[in-house]
């Protein structure tokens, strides 16, 4: 009954509490660390394929280790066997079906399906969850993430290089690597990464591919081969004709077909007929994104995770293709791991039999310590004895100087008394002086090496200098008073050594002060030190040179940072350019071929609209050439030569006037051209640039002329080219050099705005200057400098 009352009264205080926290605090906050995290696992290809199943293995096993509460879901695209868009439509319809309303923390991607098929579709039925992928390789990796982010990942690193490596320390002799992969997108990809390591690094090796064939076809092929050969399989999976074979039954067949040994890049190989060589691992693969993604759940950024390289190859090979093939274990890799191997006692109990040998070891090795003791043990006896015997022979020796010493003790009584009259003297002055004065002795380790230095006494002055009481000071080391190390140790060990004094100066970061310091020899165990503090002349000093420094690494920061940011910005124009040539030319393509077989169906507006779209087609080809044109002359490295310049206008001339044959156009050279040591296909593309515009800005005129000519200064030649065109408000000659500005429109002038830039690029690589003078209506005056040599 008692038992009863007290379970109903701690009921009730348990209600109570809760009430009053309720009523104090208004709700109970639930924490979401506790939630569990919903992590969805999406595999390219289908379960039951070994190298799906070690990345989905690794991952899984990874998370489960880890502390973190995880909902872990596992969805196949089966794209190997189904690699069509309807498959890609059904599967986008099922997983939206399946996760549309259900919110998904983290997806991990294994290969390159499945990471593009995340990539497109996460906003829309994933939760735009982050992503980490595996089981790509760089190419792939930065074509499907260039466009997107919130993603990292582990790319995956094969390693034939390593493989022929070891078949070569195997076999020296061998010629010919026939290279097996099947023409999957991925097939194809690792293949050719394959084929263009080994052409790179072992030029005298000759590299064939079976690939495009029927399984048929591949081993009655194999074969065929004989002599001084080997096979490297990467991956087949399936048939020239789409018919599956599997991985692993594929290595099988070959392996059963060949008479010369097979190598794999993959760990699903091993076990199958191949013999070895440097290995790719699934499962490492799923175990390097599993810690990925272990540590995005505990809270990091995906953006803070660098993508990286797996550390995941390594040598195996198979003990009975080794046997088979008579191929000896001296010969393989020494870090290699061997499957298939024979019983071995010693290997299979290797450490238990080492453990067994070090103990046995150190049991006589104590023994043997033991003897040597005992022995040394009656050896110490004898030696007491005797020393017993002399101790006593001694003691009668000392007590007959006794006498002497009593005498000796006289003596240096008097000598301490004319000492200390001395050192009356000295004090007045040790006291009275401004600099700082201290003796001290040495703080030895057991080299004795200084480590320290400990006060025996200091002067007035040294209060004065330091700013520390005396009272703080006696007895101390340097490093208790000052609260830092000294600095001048070395200095001290030198004049106790040598009993030279030394004079220098010294810094002190801690306390920020500057001594200028004299140490003596006092005796072997006491060294004199006097010194001043300079720390305002010194600071003063070092104020001015700190100024000047900070100044200087301004200039050079904010240089620096131009130059980076004018480098980025060429390549990025390089790389746009060259990205957009592609469809441009195919919309031009595309708007011909409509315009060419169906013209004559369409009414006149749509014509005009096609020719339109070919026209501004063409002219964005044009601005991107000019776009290529600049970027490549930023990026290429002068490559001089002598040329004549008076040959370079002329033949440009007359190459645009053969062009313009009805115009009117008259060139003339005022005064000789010199042959200068330059880059001849820059300076040609500039003297173009300036030519071509030239002949442009004139074509209004019935007679366009044009003068070129140059002058030579003290150290460089200054060139002008004048036209007597449409010319320019000087007012806005500051946008002429600047990317795609143009004073024109182009219904008047034809143009991208790019030529002068390049011809300003072309002349400041090689060290010389431009710049332009006009009059509207009156003609347009360019000017270029190049050094004279």
């Amino acid at each position: 009954m008692v038992q009863k009352r007290r379970v109903h009264y701690s009921k009730f205080c348990i209600l109570f509490f809760l009430l009053i926290s309720l009523f104090f605090i208004g709700e109970i906050n639930v924490d979401a660390s506790d939630q569990p995290k919903n992590v969805l696992i999406l595999n390219s290809y289908q379960k039951g394929l070994s190298w799906t199943d070690d990345q989905t293995n690794g991952i899984v096993n990874i998370l489960k280790e880890s502390e973190i509460k995880c909902n872990i879901a596992v969805e196949y695209m089966d794209w190997k066997n189904y690699p069509t868009k309807e498959n890609l439509d059904k599967l986008y319809e099922y997983l939206k079906y399946k996760y549309i309303n259900k919110s998904i923390d983290l997806i991990l991607t294994t290969d390159d399906a499945a990471l593009d098929f995340a990539l497109k579709n996460r906003k829309q039925i994933f939760s735009n969850a982050p992503i980490v992928f595996s089981g790509l390789n760089n190419y792939s990796a930065g074509e499907i993430t260039e466009s997107y982010e919130n993603a990292t990942g582990v790319f995956e690193r094969i390693d034939p290089e390593k493989t022929i490596e070891a078949a070569l320390k195997i076999n020296p002799k061998f010629e010919n690597v026939y290279v097996l992969f099947d023409d999957s997108e991925s097939g194809i990809l690792i293949g050719r990464q394959t084929i263009n390591t080994i052409n790179s690094l072992y030029p005298q090796l000759k590299v064939s591919t079976l690939n495009g064939k029927e399984l048929e076809d591949v081993l009655n092929e194999v074969k065929q081969i004989s002599g001084e050969s080997i096979i490297l399989i990467t991956t087949y999976y399936q048939e020239g004709n789409g018919v599956v074979a599997g991985f692993e039954e594929f290595c099988r067949l070959v392996s059963q077909n060949s008479i010369v040994p097979v190598y794999n890049i993959f760990e699903f190989g091993i076990g199958n007929g191949v013999i070895g060589g440097s290995m790719v691992s699934g499962e490492t693969q799923g175990e390097n994104a599993g810690e990925m993604a272990v540590e995005f759940l505990n809270g990091t950024s995906i953006s803070d995770i660098p993508m990286e390289w797996a550390k995941n190859t390594q040598f195996i090979f198979d003990y009975n293709e080794l046997k088979r093939f008579n191929i000896p274990l001296s010969s393989i890799p020494k870090d290699s791991t061997i499957v298939n191997s024979p019983f071995s006692f010693f290997e299979t109990y290797k450490s238990l039999v080492i453990t067994v040998l070090i103990i046995i070891s150190m049991l006589v090795t104590f023994i043997f310590i033991l003897l040597f003791y005992l022995r040394k043990i009656t050896r110490m006896k004898e030696s007491l004895l005797l020393k017993n015997k002399e101790l006593s022979e001694l003691y009668e020796e000392l007590s007959s100087t006794n006498e002497t010493l009593k005498q000796q003790y006289n003596k240096l009584n008097k000598a301490q008394l004319d000492l200390v009259t001395s050192e009356r003297k000295y004090s007045l002055l040790y006291e009275k002086m401004l600099n700082g004065f201290f003796i001290f002795e040495p703080v030895l380790n057991k080299e004795n090496k200084i480590i320290d230095i400990r006060f025996i006494n200091v002067n007035p002055g040294f209060s004065t200098q330091t700013r520390l009481a005396v009272r703080d000071i006696i007895g101390k080391t340097w490093t208790q008073a000052f609260g830092y190390p000294n600095r001048e140790l070395e200095v001290y060990q030198n004049v106790l050594s040598t009993g030279e004094g030394e004079r220098f100066e010294t810094y002190y970061p801690d306390a920020n002060v500057y001594y200028l310091v004299n140490a003596f020899k006092i005796n072997d165990h006491q060294v004199g030190s006097v010194f001043d503090n300079i720390t305002e002349y010194k600071l003063a000093i070092k104020e001015i040179k700190k100024l000047n420094e900070v100044l200087e690494q301004r200039v050079m920061d904010r240089t620096r940072e131009l130059q980076k940011a004018v480098n980025e910005l060429e390549s990025f124009t390089y790389t746009v350019s060259h990205d957009l040539k592609s469809p441009l030319r195919a919309v031009d393509g595309y708007s011909r071929i409509i315009y060419e077989d169906y013209g004559e169906k369409l009414n006149e507006e749509v014509n005009e609209a096609i020719l339109g779209i070919r026209t501004i087609c063409n002219d964005m080809i044009e601005m991107i050439n000019r776009l290529l044109e600049y970027s490549t002359t930023s990026r290429t490295e002068l490559c001089k030569e002598v040329i004549s310049f008076e040959e370079i206008f002329a033949k440009i001339f007359n190459e645009l006037h053969s062009v313009e044959n009805d115009r009117e156009v008259k060139l003339i050279i005022e005064t000789r051209l010199p042959k200068i040591n330059a880059d001849k296909i820059m300076i040609r593309q500039a003297v173009y640039n300036l030519l071509s515009n030239a002949f442009k800005f004139t074509k209004n005129q019935d007679k366009a002329v044009i003068h070129i000519g140059s002058t030579l200064t003290e150290n460089e030649y200054i060139f002008y080219i004048k036209d007597n065109g449409v010319g320019f408000d000087m007012e806005f000659s500051s946008k002429l050099f600047g990317l795609f500005q143009r004073l024109h429109t182009s219904e008047e002038f034809e143009g991208s705005g790019i030529g002068l830039v390049t011809v300003k690029k072309i002349i400041e690589k090689h060290g010389g200057r431009v710049w332009i003078e006009g009059k509207v209506n009156e003609g347009t005056t360019v000017y270029f400098t190049l050094p004279f040599e």
